[in-house]
């Protein structure tokens, strides 16, 4: 409502109420005296304005209860003076009863609009037009990246794709509920469910998005490790029928060949085993059937027997191998054995991709209520895309690293260490090498 009009309608609200009153008390006195008790009419104007300003139809509702009040007064007294200071205190009530359901229909809305800005699903209403009438905070977030105002915006400018402005029009013309999935960049899947807005007024129909992206992810995961897990299994399998079926072909009968091809079966079987190990292991640790110790641990000496250990590997190789451990160290609790393999594993696999002339170097400090050990080498490195899924189980990035393994190792060491309240993560640029990083919290008081 203009502010004019808001005036109008006050100003026609209290003409009436004095008119009302004139005519009940019995001529100019009576406006003497409502005058006199000036402090209610004005406190009446006030809130009127008041109303006024938040709803047209509330404003128009309290002054016709107000004008059938002051009728109601005037014909209960039978055209008998009144004390104009009661109808003036009646009138005050009748305006705080009025004043306190407007309150309470506002705090209603608050709640409302604080519970639809809390969802983390978006939620965007647009009326027949299909222009944007309302968006919660997270539907800014997702379709306004950059802050620009969304109500008063077309839908398609937001969001184009044909489906789902289909959807939406068909939601607010036939009234029916439907559900599309969308794809927006960087991967980012959402499931978008249009349904029609009943008596809404300009809202003519309402859309929901939730986002699928992690779910897809986890799909995709899935399906990677079926398909890697296949892949593993039958690269060994393949080559100890290929042993068998030369054994069998005569080999057998020649004593060096025979002893070559059993070394080889060999070999696939010690690689099967572990495959079925680590696998086994790595599902303890995701289900918590593993019991954890916790001891004291000897961070140093764990450090040192996983580099002792591989030492002669990285001779072989031509890699210099180094450790560096700060001086006192703050004491931590643990698996020393579980934590021993999470080194072995991540030396050996800097060891394995560093070319000769290259250099793995271990390092162990603290800071921030934590020990951090890494594990920097000066190999191939990684390539960007395949840095955020490398500690998933049977994930390899051979395209960048190459060699074997069965591609589990690095999955184990993530569980291992995040059941010790840990982190593990990989920085790393191809061509210069990699750093591999987990933390411990230090059990120091």
């Amino acid at each position: 409502m203009s502010a004019p009009l808001v005036r109008a309608v006050a100003a026609a609200v209290a003409l009436a109420f004095l008119a009302v009153l004139v005519a009940a008390l019995g001529g100019p006195k009576a406006l003497v005296a409502v005058l006199a008790a000036g402090t209610g009419v004005l406190a009446a104007v006030s809130l009127l304005l008041s109303l006024a300003a938040v709803s047209a139809m509330r404003s128009a509702a309290a002054a016709a209860d107000a004008i059938r009040f002051c009728d109601y007064a005037s014909r209960a007294s039978g055209g008998r003076r009144s004390d104009p200071a009661g109808l003036v205190e009646a009138f005050n009530a009748m305006a705080k009863s009025v004043q306190e359901s407007v309150e309470t229909a506002s705090h209603a809305q608050s709640r409302l609009m604080a519970a639809l800005n809390s969802s983390i699903d978006a939620i965007v209403a647009v009326d027949a037009d299909s222009r944007i009438t309302f968006a919660n905070d997270a539907a800014r977030r997702l379709l306004s990246p950059h802050g620009q105002e969304l109500v008063g915006s077309p839908f398609a400018w937001l969001v184009p794709d044909d489906r789902l402005v289909n959807a939406l029009r068909a939601s607010s013309v036939e009234g029916r509920s439907l559900s599309v999935i969308i794809e927006r960049p960087n991967k980012q899947y959402l499931q978008a469910v249009t349904t029609p807005i009943l008596s809404g007024g300009d809202w003519a129909s309402l859309a929901v998005f939730h986002d699928l992206s992690e779910a897809k992810r986890v799909e995709q995961v899935r399906r990677d490790f079926i398909a890697n897990v296949s892949h593993e299994l039958r690269t060994p399998l393949a080559a100890l029928k290929s042993v068998i079926e030369t054994l069998e072909g005569g080999a057998k009968d020649d004593p060096a060949s025979a002893a070559d091809f059993l070394s080889r079966a060999d070999s696939e079987v010690d690689r099967l085993v572990q495959m079925v190990e680590e696998l086994l292991e790595l599902s303890r640790l995701e289900s918590g059937d593993i019991p954890l110790a916790h001891e004291a641990l000897d961070l140093p000496l764990i450090l040192r027997n996983a580099v002792d250990r591989l030492s002669r590997q990285a001779q072989r190789a031509g890699v210099e191998l180094t450790l560096e451990l700060e001086y006192g160290l703050p004491p931590a609790t643990g698996d020393s054995d579980m934590l021993e393999r999470v080194v072995i594993n991540l030396v050996h696999n800097a060891v394995k991709f560093t070319p000769r002339a290259g250099s793995v170097h271990v390092r162990a400090v603290a800071g921030d209520g934590a020990i951090r050990v890494s594990v920097r080498d000066t190999g191939v490195g990684i390539l960007p895309e395949d840095l955020p899924r490398i500690f998933e189980r049977f994930y390899k990035a051979d395209r960048s690293r190459g060699g074997g393994g069965t591609g589990i190792g690095l999955a184990v060491a993530r569980h291992a260490v995040e059941a010790h309240g840990g982190a593990i993560y990989a920085e790393s640029t191809p061509g210069e090498g990699s750093i591999f990083t987990f933390t411990l919290p230090s059990s120091a008081s």
